[in-house]
């Protein structure tokens, strides 16, 4: 009858585990027993330093999976924050300035002498058109009419005339008879030179009463009755044409 496998096996453990613990040979038995603590200190930090460096990396990794993001869950934008906006700060220091630039001088050309005025001369009648007039075109015969006069240089040339009351002078006019004059009974006329521009128009005028009058101031004054008569107006020798007067 063959032995068992089992029985064979727990023998040879039996035999293993009595030479471990009691060891035979020719060296004394503390040699044998430092050489098996030695050689089991050696088999157990082979077996634990394999484990530690699997654990400690473990765990690295999971630390370094909880911080990384997922591969599906992409990382959060970052948000910009916003400042808010500063007052705007006034300066009290003066402006700079920008130096002026220098241009050189055009050259210098000598001035344009512009004519010298010309000297005025004295007016003939033909440098002179004088027109008589009225303010209004019709008067009360209780009125007191404003007779006009307008002389104007029609010359090209300026020149001097003597417009005083002596050489001023209107006339009413019934067709041929004179009826009232501005220079009868005149008491002190005066001269007065005045220079006249070409084209310039000059405005003179007389209040008349509305009475007759005569050189001689002899004949009685009277009022003129409502109608159309004339007026005449003169400087010196330069005379209007007859204007309107209408009384009504």
């Amino acid at each position: 009858m063959l032995p068992r496998r089992g029985s064979r096996i727990r023998r040879r453990l039996r035999i293993t585990v009595g030479a471990v613990l009691h060891p035979v040979g020719s060296l004394p038995s503390r040699v044998y027993w430092t050489r098996r603590i030695v050689g089991i200190a050696v088999a157990v930090l082979l077996a634990v330093v394999p484990f530690l460096f699997l654990s400690s990396g473990g765990d690295q990794s999971e630390a370094s999976g909880a911080n990384s993001p997922s591969p599906t869950q992409p990382a959060t934008t970052p948000q910009l924050e916003l400042i808010p906006a500063q007052p705007l700060q006034t300066s009290t220091a003066a402006p700079t300035t920008a130096a002026p630039t220098t241009t050189a001088p055009a050259p210098s050309q000598p001035p344009v002498s512009a004519p010298p005025p010309a000297t005025p001369v004295l007016c003939t009648d033909d440098m002179l058109a004088i027109t008589a007039g009225t303010q209004r075109p019709e008067y009360s015969p209780a009125d007191k009419p404003t007779l006009l006069m307008t002389v104007q240089n029609v010359s090209a040339a300026p020149c001097v005339r003597d417009l005083g009351t002596a050489q001023q002078e209107w006339g009413v006019f019934d067709g041929d008879v004179r009826l009232w004059g501005s220079n009868d009974c005149l008491y002190e006329p005066a001269s007065k030179m005045q220079t006249v521009q070409p084209g310039q128009q000059i405005t003179l005028r007389v209040e008349w009463s509305g009475l007759t009058s005569d050189r001689e101031c002899a004949e009685p004054r009277r009022r003129l009755a409502p109608g159309e008569y004339q007026i005449r107006a003169r400087i010196g020798t330069a005379q209007s044409p007859n204007a309107a007067l209408i009384l009504r």
